[in-house]
């Protein structure tokens, strides 16, 4: 059963958190930029947009997969869409399409410029607010990461979120990535 505050949250939320990005493969990181996007803004949902382009043998396919499964771990509805051309002109048809609800669009301090348009045009896009996201985890790697990956080096592979069952966390390395694994914890 819910509390009395549970029930007024979520009675409160509104608006769309959107997270850009390549994401091959997305990591603990880019979880809490999402869930920082999310809970920051009191959004109600969430959708995930991911770069087409494959990177040192991760797939968009891959990567939307493990989003799939982070997505029951954000505590709001998530989609999760492969952009068919960037990720950043994803987000810009999405603020044209909905102008009727909140939408936060995430960034790191070196991605705001390439949604400063958004800005410029506040009287275009009143429901459009960027959210500075700070770096989560020290930077994580994604080279690294991908390196790991390659190497099956499951010993010093440390992406997936702490939140992640272990049952998922499984399915990520063995059915997603085709990662030999013993037994995940």
């Amino acid at each position: 059963m819910k509390t009395f505050k549970q029930f007024v949250t979520e009675a409160e939320r509104t608006g769309v958190a959107i997270l850009p990005g390549g994401f091959k493969p997305p990591h603990k990181g880019h979880f809490e930029a999402l869930r920082h996007i999310v809970n920051q803004n009191n959004a109600a949902a969430a959708v995930v947009f991911i770069g087409k382009k494959d990177r040192d043998g991760i797939t968009a396919e891959q990567s939307k997969a493990i989003w799939d499964i982070y997505g029951k771990y954000v505590g709001v509805p998530v989609t999760v869409a492969v952009s068919q051309i960037t990720p950043v002109k994803d987000v810009y048809e999405y603020a044209e399409e909905v102008k009727d609800r909140p939408i936060f669009v995430g960034a790191g301090e070196e991605d705001m410029a390439r949604y400063s348009y958004f800005e410029k045009n506040k009287e275009t896009f009143p429901n459009v607010r960027l959210v500075a996201i700070p770096p989560q985890f020290g930077r994580i790697s994604g080279t690294d990461t991908r390196k790991k990956i390659q190497d099956n080096d499951l010993e010093s592979l440390n992406f997936i979120p702490d939140q992640v069952h272990w049952t998922d966390k499984e399915v990520i390395y063995k059915d997603i990535l085709g990662l030999t694994v013993k037994k995940v914890s």
